[in-house]
């Protein structure tokens, strides 16, 4: 399972975004501000644009939706069945995930799901150098921080919200080296390393985006441990540097309303080659190995369709 530290690993930003929606318990602040509750609901990584709206080139780091039940009375009496059944004995989120696995697994979730409120991550990933003798800008590596990559960074944001999504922001993502300590005190200098080249990197965070620009902004920091990659010991979650403001185009612009309606048949289309989800969040990915969209493996293990 993802067998490499994310400031080792190559592919940072591709990595880092399969992580994060993995683990709902991380992104959930995030997509929550943006409208999508992260441990249900839908999500295609990399997802290439012309997919969805022909003509348009680039891909989609993380795009998003809303999972639902074919039948929402059917969740709440499961519910209240596992509240009975528990006698006060559990914490209420768990009767709230054993109905909704039980309800899965009778093939409950809508499928395909619904379109109607959709959310795009464009993401960047710099590191830290693991041999910087100090925490610095000039530590950070591939921050994107030229004029030219920050106007890359902007059209990027700016195709999303042409897309007609109800919903972009632009994630910052920052790796760094993992760390080791007596008992909790890695976690504490972990957070504490995260927190720092967050610092160091602040006069670009500063001048990503426009001030006028729709888009939120979040910076992901993510600290590690030695003695075992971020899904298991990391430190340090998402934080909202601005807020988003919607998507005005969606009402100001009959041509954006239009290529949103093409973007909703498009993934309808997508959604229905597949069964109904048995595990939420529901994750999909656009694989650059084998040319197809999939679900994405859970294990981390290399594409099982090429």
């Amino acid at each position: 399972m993802h067998k490499a530290y994310l400031v080792e690993t190559q592919e940072r930003e591709r990595e880092a975004c399969r992580r994060l929606v993995q683990m709902p318990f991380l992104s959930e602040g995030v997509f929550r501000r943006l409208g999508l509750q992260a441990s249900f609901s839908w999500f295609v990584l990399e997802l290439r644009k012309d997919r969805v709206v022909s003509g348009l080139r680039g891909d989609v780091d993380v795009l998003g939706g809303w999972l639902g039940w074919t039948d929402p009375g059917a969740f709440e009496a499961l519910v209240s069945e596992e509240r009975i059944g528990a006698g006060g004995g559990r914490h209420d989120s768990w009767n709230y995930q054993l109905a909704a696995l039980t309800l899965a697994h009778s093939g409950g979730i809508m499928w395909p799901p619904s379109t109607s409120h959709l959310v795009g991550l464009e993401a960047k990933c710099a590191y830290l150098d693991p041999h910087a003798p100090r925490i610095s800008s000039k530590a950070l590596r591939s921050t994107k921080s030229s004029s030219g990559k920050v106007a890359k960074v902007r059209r990027q944001v700016e195709s999303l919200l042409g897309m007609g999504l109800n919903e972009v922001a632009l994630l910052d993502i920052i790796a760094n080296p993992p760390v080791s300590g007596p008992d909790g005190g890695a976690w504490i200098s972990a957070l504490a390393m995260a927190t720092e080249s967050t610092t160091a990197m602040a006069s670009t965070l500063n001048g990503r985006l426009p001030a006028k620009c729709d888009a939120g902004h979040w910076v992901w920091s993510s600290g590690a441990v030695v003695g075992g990659y971020e899904f298991q010991r990391g430190a340090g979650c998402p934080q909202e540097l601005r807020p988003s403001g919607g998507n005005p185009r969606l009402e100001d612009s009959s041509a954006v309303g239009a290529i949103r309606q093409e973007v909703e048949r498009s993934l309808k289309k997508i959604f229905s080659q597949f069964a109904t989800p048995l595990v939420f969040p529901a994750v999909f990915v656009d694989c650059t190995d084998c040319g197809t969209v999939h679900e994405l493996p859970w294990d981390g293990t290399a594409c099982k369709v090429a």
